[in-house]
């Protein structure tokens, strides 16, 4: 008999320790998988140290691989869960071919994403504070600024370069606003044309107080600290609109700003919404045991999750969205599907947390633990000791030390290492009898052909011979896989050397969906170039 299968979709906090403790509590007697989109694990609480370089990005994170020794990791993009079948769906590979494998039991750890919808403009122009890649960007914009700011001669413009608006007054924003501030203070002296008193920082909080995770006075003192630092807290007021040089608050007021960073709004992931189960908050229910409601054998936890800390329907308690929580979530998991395995009986989830801590830069912070309240420096130290405690693995641990150790002695870089290659569009080259595409693939783009010749072969059911068509130059292709999301029925090679533009798949949709004369187009030509059988198909490329 093999031995059973568990899957975890999240690599975060709560699927890493998940895997982490169903290797402990199973060892070689289950087999367990854990699929992430990334290769490795990041500790979000220093986000904002990494964006405001203070630790380094490849130093703020531990390779899965390296974490979770005897977990098989496969690094994939989950696309659908099919509870009937108990299978998971994904891509992987720089093709993107749709794969599947099957589960005994799956742990759905896939947190949320960012949902800016709540105001215009938002979306269009805010940074987020979610992952590395958003620490990193956060990073660049701020030196992009600054680096203009310096020789720009325009009054209005440098105000509003030198302006930087933080959303949310909770940790992510209380931490995120301070090392901000503390990265502006000890690079402007590589700036000889800006002056202390042109930098602006703006902390918009829509409750009364910040962190009002903790107690009011130690929020109190945070607002207290920030404010001294000329930091200007704004509490009761929330952003209406934005755009790309100015925040509107609902108070009829504007901040002319060319950098905003957004640390709330939280919605449900899109495979969450595909599970064809009831959300509750935009979150997966679940009971005492971390089962997942409606789905057999399927268990969820973390941001993803919503998890009842007790079972008064009038005044219902749910656990909160941090670390501390996934961590003991995960354990709780990993404990019931051990019992579930080896027919032992559940244990309900139930947790009381030791505490909370957050840094508000200039080594000052808050904490509460075990019941006691402390700020400035020792809850600062407290706030680094403790977290770097909870870093996975030594080097890792390591890593971080020597980064803080060297923060003290050496000036903060100021190198801007920005990603070239933003384009919607790239170009790539194939060599006679290069195979672009096969059977069963997602479309990774709309390709049109700038030089040679692509012939693409479909299967005609409605003959024995296949429908083949000659791409030369101006000819185009992927567009009804990209538009219906469905796969490739076909495949399509390269009969000459050939130079292809590739248009994004998400960027060509939206161009679509804006661009009616080009939808019109694609709609018009369709029938010409298919063939009969597949007109009305969804492979049609």
């Amino acid at each position: 008999m093999s031995s059973p299968r568990v899957v975890i979709v999240g690599g975060g906090f709560a699927g890493a320790f998940t895997a982490k403790y169903l290797r402990k509590y199973l060892r070689d007697s289950a087999e367990i998988e854990l699929i992430n989109a990334e290769n490795y694990f990041v500790f979000q609480p220093l986000l904002p140290e990494v964006a405001a370089g203070t630790i380094s990005a490849p130093d703020a994170v531990t390779p899965l691989r390296y974490m979770l020794p005897g977990v098989k990791f496969r690094m994939a993009e989950v696309t659908r869960i099919d509870d009937e079948s108990h299978a998971v769906h994904f891509l992987q590979g720089s093709r993107r071919t749709p794969q599947s494998i099957h589960y005994d039991h799956l742990v759905l750890a896939i947190g949320q994403k960012t949902n800016l919808n709540f105001a215009p403009g938002l979306a269009e122009h805010s940074a987020c504070m979610r992952n590395l890649a958003d620490a990193h960007q956060l990073r660049n914009m701020i030196i992009r600024r600054l680096e203009h700011a310096d020789v720009t001669e325009d009054v209005a413009l440098k105000q509003c370069l030198l302006t930087f608006v933080v959303a949310g007054g909770g940790f992510s924003g209380v931490e995120t606003i301070g090392e901000i501030a503390e990265m502006i203070v000890r690079t402007l002296k590589f700036y000889p044309n800006i002056a202390a008193d042109e930098i602006r920082s703006v902390l918009i909080q829509r409750g009364a107080r910040l962190l009002p995770e903790l107690p009011a006075r130690l929020g109190e003192y945070a607002e207290r600290m920030l404010q001294k630092r000329g930091i200007d807290v704004r509490c009761n007021r929330s952003i209406v609109s934005a755009t790309a040089s100015n925040v509107y608050l609902d108070d009829g007021t504007s901040i002319p700003s060319c950098l905003l960073v957004t640390t709330v709004g939280n919605g449900p992931a899109e495979l969450t919404r595909q599970l064809g189960i009831g959300l509750e908050h935009g979150k997966i229910k679940v009971d005492r045991y971390l089962r997942a409601a409606g789905m057999a054998n399927v268990w969820a936890l973390g941001d993803a999750a919503l998890v009842p800390m007790n079972d008064d329907l009038e005044s219902p308690a749910y656990a909160p969205p941090t670390a501390q929580f996934a961590v003991r979530e995960a354990k709780r998991v990993a404990r019931n599907i051990a019992s579930t395995i080896t027919d032992r009986p559940l244990t309900e989830f139930s947790f009381k947390p030791r505490g909370s801590l957050a840094s508000i830069g200039n080594y000052k912070g808050v904490a509460e633990v075990l019941g006691i309240r402390m700020s400035g420096l020792i809850a600062w130290m407290m706030w680094r000791f403790l977290y770097i405690g909870m870093l996975p693995g030594f080097a890792t641990r390591l890593r971080v030390a020597l980064n803080w150790a060297f923060d003290y002695i050496l000036p903060r870089s100021i190198v801007q290492i920005a990603n070239r290659n933003d384009s919607a569009t790239q170009y790539r080259y194939f060599a006679k009898g290069d195979v672009i595409s096969s059977p069963g693939q997602l479309v990774d783009g709309f390709y049109t052909v700038i030089s040679g010749c692509l012939e693409s072969r479909i299967p005609d059911q409605g003959s024995d011979e296949d429908f083949v068509r000659m791409l030369g130059p101006g000819d185009h292709w992927g567009e009804r896989s990209l538009t219906e999301g469905s796969t490739t029925f076909g495949t399509l090679i390269a009969t000459e050397d050939s130079r292809v533009m590739i248009l994004r798949g998400h960027d060509f949709r939206n161009l679509r969906e804006a661009f009616p004369a080009l939808n019109a187009y694609l709609n018009s030509i369709s029938d010409k170039i298919y063939a009969p059988d597949l007109r009305n198909s969804k492979d049609q490329d």
